[in-house]
């Protein structure tokens, strides 16, 4: 973790100078520390840099028609990478094939957003249970603008998901699902294991070396398609958007994707800096390890995902006893390919028991009009970490841990914290230096 370097040098004054000196100086040490770790988060001109995480992370949105033909010439070939990891590399393509804006439009309720399913055909395997995900490759379709003042064309595409399902339910192929009929099947978010996963504005993703996601016999894909706020509904359009994912039926050490909302989101207007910190307790982590197996998984890469109304968002690994085992730099929220991708960690966290795993989202609520609350439409956030996770503690289950483990700090209380922490290491600074 990154040390207050400003806040070392203040307090080695402080200690230096006497018992007397010491309850002066508290009010400058705390502002000491204070400014430091605002200083963190101010520079936002260098690239994201959540641990020393490394991907190669490219974007490629052109119109439907010319990635078709450019695929087709590529022949459904995985990246050179993965072939010289992985010789037997193939290519399971899925796309939409449905019309959005006219009878599939968002109701009164959903504003902005619709949340569409359909079935993921993986038929050309004759066994895709026995196969592993190593990457995916988002093909996103441009779509003409239903906006007067659009001249271009616009992507509708917000996030899109794949989900492997249970086995005792099955969706028809080549059929559009709405959230509430998908409901009606007594499918439940809950038992859902999420098999790649794509947010506006991602690039493609590579999973590190021998690491797989096991595929499933049946999954489906979520499609989350936000109109512009001055689109006019009442004609369709096509949605054709979709993946490319990179399969191979080599015995790869497991992965999964597991993660957090924060459907309690309530971030109040004019009060100052705030953050908001959704988290993954100890006791939500335990459903992902086998705890009979003696070993615990790794984090593997980081996705902190969010909207654009937060300004600045950080990761936290937190002990059994409160202490913190790993903090990463703050970094810029928002949409954009760095913003929004999946990130490998070059030097990876290995989970230990009773450690908890937490976002923090950071607002200057002063700029806020009105209240901000868990969403999917514009002016509505999100604080919700995406993580992979790999290793043979792994246990593979539902993705999402928690769904409501949320809660708001204000910078203040933050301060009033550090002024405690720093008078109990100036006493015990002093007491070392007296003996």
């Amino acid at each position: 973790m990154q040390k207050k370097t400003g806040g070392n040098l203040c307090l080695l004054f402080c200690v230096t100078s006497g018992a007397g000196v010491i309850i002066c100086c508290l009010g400058s040490l705390g502002y000491c520390f204070w400014v430091d770790e605002l200083r963190d988060g101010d520079d936002f001109g260098v690239p994201a840099s959540f641990l020393q995480m490394s991907v190669d992370i490219k974007r490629n949105v052109q119109p439907h028609q010319a990635q078709a033909g450019q695929r087709a010439a590529e022949g459904g070939r995985c990246p050179e990478q993965l072939l010289k990891w992985y010789p037997d590399c193939r290519v399971l393509s899925s796309r939409a094939n449905f019309k959005v804006g006219g009878t599939l439009r968002p109701s009164l309720e959903q504003k902005q957003s619709l949340l569409l399913y359909t079935a993921l055909d993986s038929s050309m395997f004759s066994a895709p249970e026995d196969m592993s995900i190593v990457g995916w490759d988002p093909v996103i379709e441009e779509v003409p603008s239903a906006c007067a003042e659009h001249t271009t064309k616009v992507s509708l595409v917000h996030h899109m998901n794949i989900y492997a399902y249970p086995e005792e339910v099955s969706l028809e192929l080549g059929k559009t699902y709405s959230k509430a009929e998908v409901e009606s099947l007594h499918l439940q978010e809950s038992s859902f294991r999420m098999l790649a996963s794509h947010d506006k504005m991602a690039g493609k993703y590579t999973l590190p070396k021998s690491y797989g996601i096991p595929l499933s016999k049946q999954a489906m894909v979520e499609h989350h398609i936000l109109f512009p706020k001055c689109w006019v509904f009442g004609h369709d359009v096509t949605h054709a958007s979709g993946f490319d994912l990179y399969l191979t039926t080599r015995r790869m050490r497991p992965a999964a994707l597991v993660g957090a909302l924060n459907f309690n989101m309530d971030v109040q207007p004019l009060h100052g800096p705030v953050e908001w910190v959704t988290r993954i307790s100890a006791d939500s982590l335990l459903g992902v390890v086998q705890t009979k197996a003696g070993e615990w998984p790794e984090i593997l890469a980081v996705h902190l995902h969010t909207h654009d109304v937060a300004n600045t968002k950080y990761f936290e690994v937190r002990n059994a006893d409160g202490s913190v085992e790993f903090r990463s730099k703050s970094e810029k929220a928002g949409y954009g390919l760095k913003e929004q991708s999946f990130y490998n960690l070059k030097d990876r966290l290995k989970l230990r028991e009773g450690q908890q795993l937490m976002q923090h989202c950071l607002f200057d609520s002063d700029h806020l009009s009105e209240p901000v609350r868990y969403g999917l439409n514009p002016g509505e956030e999100m604080c919700a970490p995406l993580l992979i996770l790999g290793g043979a503690g792994l246990r593979l289950g539902g993705t999402i841990l928690s769904s409501d483990d949320g809660f708001l700090l204000q910078l203040h209380r933050r301060l009033r914290a550090w002024l405690q922490d720093v008078l109990h290491d100036a006493r015990r600074l002093l007491e070392e230096f007296r003996g």
